[in-house]
């Protein structure tokens, strides 16, 4: 496992798919098993959310070349738009130019904040993987398998149906 940028980067190289796990799971997401046509969601982090019986979540994308541009925040805000998705964090391998990080804050501000209590969470939030091997993390609230309540996950309904519920 990656302990320093350089085996992050070797790590991508060898293999994008377990690149993008070591990432969501070090910002202690879960995994998204699908490897194609996932709608660019790489994993979640689960939170609670007051009143909500359901889990809510931050949706997460890795991008692990060079090249990450507006458009990947854009497509990001979209996956606020899915049920139970609350907000949505971006992992790139390399820290942004400062014309790129000024036009990613600009648009991250544009998807707002959510308040829980006192607390404001971003909805959209930005991690390098230096950040990541740091020990920084996304601003979310209590992850729910800290918190010791018992939820629900709602599924899209075609799961639904396979599971008879």
């Amino acid at each position: 496992m990656p302990s320093d940028l350089e085996g992050a980067v070797h790590l991508w190289k060898r293999d994008p798919y377990h690149f993008q796990q070591w990432c969501v799971e070090q910002v202690e997401g879960y995994v998204t098993t699908k490897r194609t046509a996932d709608g660019g969601i790489d994993g979640r982090i689960y939170f609670d959310m007051p009143g909500e019986k359901t889990l809510q979540s931050m949706a997460l994308e890795v991008k692990g070349g060079k090249r990450v541009g507006i458009g990947e925040v854009r497509e990001l805000n979209n996956a606020l738009n899915h049920p139970n998705i609350q907000m949505a964090g971006l992992i790139v391998m390399f820290e942004p130019s400062e014309r790129q990080k000024a036009s990613f804050n600009k648009e991250m501000a544009l998807a707002g904040d959510m308040q829980i209590g006192n607390e404001h969470y971003p909805k959209l939030q930005l991690l390098t993987v230096q950040e990541i091997l740091d020990g920084r993390r996304f601003k979310v609230p209590s992850p729910a398998e800290r918190s010791g309540k018992d939820y629900t996950i709602k599924l899209p309904g075609a799961f639904s149906n396979l599971l008879g519920s």
